[in-house]
């Protein structure tokens, strides 16, 4: 071991009384040993100690007998004095007239500590050289918490440097950009070199520099202590995006001004989209991008509202029916079906101003609503020139299609308080012309209608059930996994008797203005509990396969539902675990305690509560969580346009929705191989849609779980 050369014993007391003497002698002794948290020794120019206070006994746990004339090199560690450590810090110290040094030392029991050391050159009265006076504290605690400190920001730093996907960057007070993390480099192009020192309105569009938006911000900032804003801003290629941002001040000086700014910004841009995206489906047609029903409801109540006010502002509507769509439908198949309705909104927005209202209001039925008009005159043009303008084949693919219209008209009057009254009149007006050999209009007359009661569907339906009208048919619900069958939804048709089989759209909304929907709700209970119960009894089905049957929003604002539904299972003998009722997003919205305990005690009698036509609505995630919903059926809409720019996303942030909330993900509408497919990479569990079959009567649902159709989907 490289050591300091010691210096003979003999001359040790001669230096220390000098040392002493020169240094105050009794008194200097006294103050130094009263300095018990400092280690305060002297070591001669050899490097051999030759003083001790008792700060350095406890901090190094030698006694001054121990250590007089010892070199001070035992106080370093053996790697530090094999690098001749001590020799130098002696030397470096002598030649010097202060020198500071920290550094791990080590105690007599072999443990160590993080020494802050100040060594001093002694001199006596003549100016000859003693040697060195070293002050040393023990300073592992605060090493330790700079160390620990030290490693904290270096996380942070990492941190920053991981994130990509939000710019974290700091301002100062002046604008100019003064640290620039790697998601910044990603958000907006800039490199770190490149940014720096540049002001903060270079991200900003010129014109929101010459508005003085980014001194704004850092105003509001230092004035609020936050500035969130949602605002484009443009990256370094010059292209914009939507940023959602923070600005924070990074640092208060003593007396409170702001030294400068951190901003955490986000490119939202996809999100808004997104949002967007859903804001329009809530209010457009998917199909035909025109106004949807619930669209076309708000504009009519206005045009309602508006005449009260001045009734001057007359307004008509248009109930349009496509004649034979069924036909082209089976015949041709949905996909050229979807196309020549497309085709048809197009065709009717030729016929109509730009303040009218064109809207799909479901299956192959459309609506117009004609703002401010003069009379039934110019209804009739309009009816007429649809008319005409129909007459043209439409080409689809080879097919030359010629599709006609019927058309109910209905005049806006003082009468009308809600929507419904009046669509009701032009859909009788529509059917009118229906039986009158389609392909024309027919204007609504309220004596004939009132006269014959022939039009009025919803006195037809109050007698459907009594008369045997309704029908059943049972739609396979797929395990998309393995494309086992795991259950029927149970959906209800009118075989009217002059009309034909009417699909739901036709009189499920009619029947929800009353309460003939309870009453519908209620036989269509009984038939699919009694039709599973059949099926289990016979042995054809697992116990597992369920049956799902929509119940109406007004059921669960009547406590009586409860007995309805317990009455359905027991009279039908079925297991309660095997049913699913299917509620609608207004469910979720309209909560009350009533429907809450509602819920729960259907829950507590085994029954399943899955959400229909998921992402039509505007339901909460605080509703969904708080009322156990088992599954959430993705409308079809979202299926239909999986092929378009979001379409994938929106797919996949609702399957993850139901997966996070604990519910399985139920898509409809899946017509075609390419829509499974990517239905079960994105980990959707069941399907039902026509690529599996159509809603089957009773003896076609039968026949399809006898001979257990594979469905092979390549």
């Amino acid at each position: 071991m490289k050591g300091i050369p010691p210096t003979p014993a003999a001359s040790y007391s001669s230096i220390s009384e000098e040392f002493v003497q020169d240094r105050g002698g009794a008194l200097y002794r006294f103050l130094v040993d009263s300095l018990t948290e400092y280690a305060v020794f002297a070591v001669s120019p050899g490097g051999n100690i030759i003083s001790w206070n008792s700060g350095a006994e406890q901090t190094f746990g030698y006694t001054q007998t121990e250590i007089i004339g010892r070199s001070f090199s035992i106080l370093f560690f053996p790697e530090d004095n094999e690098t001749g450590a001590p020799q130098h810090e002696l030397e470096s110290a002598l030649i010097g007239k202060q020198r500071d040094f920290d550094r791990w030392l080590m105690r007599k029991d072999g443990s160590q500590f993080w020494g802050t050391n100040t060594a001093q050159r002694l001199h006596d009265a003549a100016g000859t050289l003693l040697g060195l006076t070293i002050v040393v504290r023990d300073f592992t605690s605060v090493y330790l918490a700079r160390e620990k400190l030290s490693d904290s920001e270096q996380r942070l730093r990492l941190i920053l440097e991981s994130v990509h996907d939000y710019a974290i960057f700091s301002v100062a007070f002046d604008g100019t950009i003064t640290s620039w993390n790697a998601g910044a480099q990603d958000v907006f192009g800039y490199s770190a070199s490149e940014i720096m020192g540049c002001n903060y309105s270079v991200l900003f569009s010129p014109a929101d520099v010459v508005c003085g938006v980014p001194a704004s911000e850092l105003h509001e900032a230092a004035t609020n202590g936050f500035a969130n804003e949602e605002r484009w801003l443009v990256r370094q290629d010059g292209s914009r995006f939507l940023a959602s941002g923070m600005l924070r001040p990074l640092q208060l000086g003593p007396v409170g001004e702001v030294r400068g700014f951190v901003s955490v910004t986000h490119d939202v841009t996809e999100r808004d989209a997104l949002a967007q995206d859903l804001r329009r489906r809530a209010q457009y047609d998917e199909l035909t991008a025109l106004a949807n029903r619930r669209t076309f409801y708000e504009h009519l109540q206005r045009a309602i509202s508006s005449m009260k006010q001045r009734s001057s502002k007359l307004y008509a509507v248009l109930f349009i029916d496509v004649d034979n769509f069924k036909h082209v439908n089976d015949e041709l198949g949905h996909i050229v079906a979807d196309r020549l309705l497309a085709a048809t909104a197009r065709r009717l927005g030729y016929c109509v101003r730009s303040d009218d209202v064109v809207a799909r209001i479901g299956g192959d039925e459309f609506a117009i609503l004609l703002n401010g008009i003069s009379g039934v005159a110019d209804a009739s043009d309009v009816a007429h020139l649809i008319g005409i303008e129909m007459q043209q084949p439409i080409a689809i693919d080879e097919h030359n299609i010629h599709a006609t219209v019927s058309i109910g008209i209905a005049i806006g009057s003082l009468k009308y308080h809600r929507h419904e009254d009046i669509l009701r009149d032009a859909d009788a007006a529509m059917y009118a012309a229906k039986t009158e050999g389609r392909a024309r209009f027919v204007l609504f007359d309220s004596a004939k209608a009132d006269g014959s009661g022939s039009l009025d569907l919803a006195a037809d339906l109050r007698h459907a059930v009594e008369r045997n009208e309704l029908r059943i048919f049972y739609q396979p619900m797929m395990r998309l996994c393995d494309m086992s069958i795991a259950g029927f939804e149970a959906l209800v048709r009118w075989q009217h008797p002059l009309r034909g089989l009417l699909q739901p759209a036709h009189f499920i909304p009619k029947a929800e203005e009353s309460d003939l929907i309870v009453l519908i709700d209620r036989w269509m209970l009984d038939k699919a509990c009694c039709q599973l119960a059949d099926w289990q009894a016979q042995g054809i089905v697992s116990p597992r396969l369920k049956m799902s049957v929509n119940a109406s929003s007004k059921n669960f604002s009547r406590m009586d539902f409860l007995g309805d539904l317990r009455a359905s299972i027991e009279s039908s003998g079925l297991a309660p675990t095997t049913l699913r009722l299917e509620i609608t997003e207004s469910v979720l919205m309209e909560r009350s305690k009533r429907v809450d305990a509602l819920v729960a005690a259907i829950r507590a009698l085994g029954v399943e509560i899955d959400v229909d036509d998921f992402g039509t609505g505007y339901s909460s995630l605080g509703a969904l969580h708080d009322m156990f919903v088992d599954a959430l059926k993705i409308d079809s809409s979202f299926v239909a346009r999986m092929d378009s720019r979001n379409g994938p996303e929106l797919l996949k942030m609702v399957i993850a929705l139901a997966h996070s909330l604990g519910m399985v993900a139920i898509a409809e509408g899946i017509e075609t191989p390419a829509q499974f497919h990517r239905l079960v990479a994105l980990g959707c569990d069941f399907g039902q849609g026509f690529l599996f079959a159509v809603p089957l009567d009773a003896e076609g649902a039968t026949r399809f779980l006898v001979e257990d159709a594979v469905i092979r989907c390549s």
